[in-house]
Order: structure tokens, then sequence, then C-alpha cells
């Protein structure tokens, strides 16, 4: 190798050393307000009140890959709910018409990449609490592309992904019990 030639190598490998950098960084957890669905087709609203739990989900670590936390989907469930008028209200467990379970089942995200796309797979159910009566259950699959314009850091492309493929879940979901003739 020519003398010449290793100032224009070291330049080529800070270049990319810093172009890493950048696109690293600390993980961050789904945020609740980014993952609220806003319904795009009319809601039938039901009067009745409905509590929600989350399984399945898990925190983010700043070392490890963004998560979807129980209590940030359940948030971003019951406040879509709420703005969507699906159900008359939300209540705690044991004082509410219905109860909906929702278990995130599979979280697939990328390891790298200019676009993210992540693919959320869940199960809801809607039990009638008077009679414990399975009265709706369906698996949700959704899936969303964050891409290098949105962020250009990678850990915020895979929180964007994240979130973006959450709200498409809820979303879903609404627009299909909106459908039910509950009981």
């Amino acid at each position: 190798m020519s003398r010449s030639s290793l100032p224009l190598r070291s330049l080529a490998f800070a270049g990319v050393a810093g172009l890493l950098l950048l696109g690293s960084g600390c993980a961050t957890a789904s945020k609740p307000s980014a993952m609220i669905a806003a319904p795009t087709t009319a809601v039938t609203h039901h009067p009745e009140s409905l509590s929600v739990t989350v399984t399945g989900g898990a925190d983010t670590s700043a070392m490890g890959a963004s998560n979807i936390a129980n209590a940030d989907f359940a948030e971003a469930i019951k406040t879509s709910i709420v703005q969507s008028g699906l159900f008359a209200r939300i209540a705690s467990g044991d004082q509410s018409d219905y109860q909906l379970d929702v278990q995130i089942v599979r979280l697939d995200r990328p390891t790298f990449g200019a676009s993210f796309t992540v693919t959320l797979e869940t199960t809801w159910r809607l039990v009638h609490r008077a009679n414990q009566a399975v009265v709706w259950q369906k698996a949700v699959i959704s899936s969303f592309t964050a891409t290098m314009g949105d962020a250009f850091a990678g850990v915020t492309r895979l929180r964007l992904a994240n979130e973006g493929a959450a709200r498409t879940n809820i979303q879903d979901a609404i627009t299909q019990m909106s459908a039910l003739a509950l009981p």
C-alpha cells in the first residue's frame, strides 16, 4: 500500500464509522400516543362499557431492540376505542359489560436495512361479562414499513415501524368489532 492511499483509507474508515454511529444508539420504547388508530370508516357505537387487558408484550431495554409493552399497547387501544366511539366508555375489569383480551403473539423486526418492515400478530377476544360468552375472536396481522426518509437513525426507524404496525393492528380490530351485533 502506498503512503498516499493511507489518508484516503483513513478518511473512508472515519466516514463509515461516523455513519454507523449516527445509525445506532439506544433503543426507545414504542409510544402509546403514536400507536393510536384514527378510524377511517364509520364505526358502530356500542352503548356498553369495555375493559382491556394486553399480554405478550415486552419492555424495551436500552441495549435491545424496540418493543411494544403491554401497558403502552393497552393505553393505545383504550384511547383508540374512546376516540372512535366504539364503546360508550372504558371501565375497570369487573365493572365493565365486555372484556377485551389482546395478546401480542409475534413481533417480527428487522435488525438492519434502509427500510424496516415490522409485522405484528395479535389475537383479540371480546367476552360478554354477563354470561362469559366469547362474542368475537380474531387473529389480526399487520405490518408497517419505516424508511430512511422517516428517520435516519436505525433505532428510530424501528420504533416508528413498531408504532405503525401497532396502529394498523388496532385500526383493523376496531373496524372488525364495529361490524358486530353485540348481545
